[in-house]
């Protein structure tokens, strides 16, 4: 068993809505979801090698709390049947693991799990304040109120919108590369250049290029202008070239100088679901495969993006136009 994680979109969509209606959102923290909780079954372990006890070392050891990777994270799962058993039972949505919603009357309830960190969104605190009572019955609850920081993702406030960004997360990351002090740059990719895994004329021997493409592909979570470069640059961790590294080197120069960048989410807008798509034909030269790209919003900042290879060969600029729709709803 796993612990419960939430996928990123349900959590952009959890925040536009609860924005679009000005709804309240509060962080909360569990203690100890992993660790030194108790356990319903014995669970017996053998001494670790050079750490056996002088009068028992021929023994195994009754385990008397959970350990992680033991009974830890069944302990944790345990919260749905929690949830689902009790009076002010919260219904299971399979939009996405670990996202449950109540409804009564026009009270709505959200609640977002991602390991031991919470989100709850709803119109009135009372009821937030129930299920935050309600939790505590089961888990040690750290409520800290209106959420500002989650995942490493910042959740700016103000009157009219909210904003979510990653802007400590660039910071550390420009340190770790060495790239505090670059100049900036405009755009994150030169469209005339045309990579492919033969576009250099030597491999690299950087071995931070999985590392920093790595680090790029997360903050795509609140950057959807990063996610066609960090895409297609992507496509080379294996044996990257040195004009690859140089181009992801540029990725983060134009990080530099977008610092202030996020997805922007504004009050008392009407939530409706738009959709945006996007490709292009034959623009990978290797294998003449066409990119495409969509976007989801809720009338206001995006909720759901991507941008990558198609799975197939489009034979016309018609039906690399198509794909997309096909893929998506067909």
């Amino acid at each position: 068993n796993f612990a419960p994680i939430v996928k990123m979109t349900p959590i952009r969509i959890v925040i536009a809505a609860t924005t679009a209606k000005d709804w309240h959102l509060h962080q909360m923290d569990v203690k100890n979801a992993f660790l030194q909780d108790e356990l319903e079954e014995k669970v017996f372990m053998i001494q670790s090698p050079n750490f056996e006890s002088t009068t028992t070392f021929d023994r195994s050891l009754l385990t008397q709390e959970a350990l992680l990777r033991t009974q830890a994270s069944t302990t944790w799962l345990a919260l749905e049947d929690h949830l689902e058993s009790s009076p002010n039972r919260l219904l299971y949505v399979e939009i996405g693991q670990s996202l449950y919603i109540k409804t009564e009357l026009d009270n709505t309830i959200v609640i977002i799990l991602y390991v031991v960190d919470l989100v709850i969104g709803g119109k009135n605190l009372t009821d937030i304040n129930k299920v935050i009572s309600l939790l505590s019955n089961r888990f040690e609850i750290k409520d800290m109120y209106e959420l500002y920081y989650f995942l490493d993702i910042e959740v700016i406030w103000t009157l009219v919108r909210i904003m979510i960004s990653q802007w400590h997360y660039i910071l550390n990351l420009l340190y770790n590369f060495g790239k505090t002090e670059c100049k900036p740059v405009t755009t994150p990719f030169d469209r005339n250049l045309n990579l492919d895994a033969n576009s250099g004329t030597e491999e690299s021997e950087s071995s931070q290029y999985p590392q920093l493409i790595g680090s790029l592909i997360y903050l795509t979570i609140t950057r959807p202008d990063l996610s066609y470069p960090i895409g297609l640059l992507s496509q080379f961790m294996q044996k990257p070239q040195d004009i690859h590294v140089d181009c992801a080197k540029r990725v983060l120069k134009y990080v530099r100088g977008t610092m202030d960048y996020g997805t922007l989410y504004k009050l008392y807008t009407i939530v409706r679901l738009e959709r945006y798509t996007v490709a292009d034909w034959a623009s990978y030269k290797v294998d003449r495969w066409s990119t495409s790209g969509f976007t989801f919003s809720l009338r206001s900042g995006a909720i759901s993006w991507s941008s990558k290879k198609q799975s197939i060969v489009a034979l016309s600029n018609i039906w690399a136009r198509l794909s997309p729709h096909v893929k998506l709803f067909g």
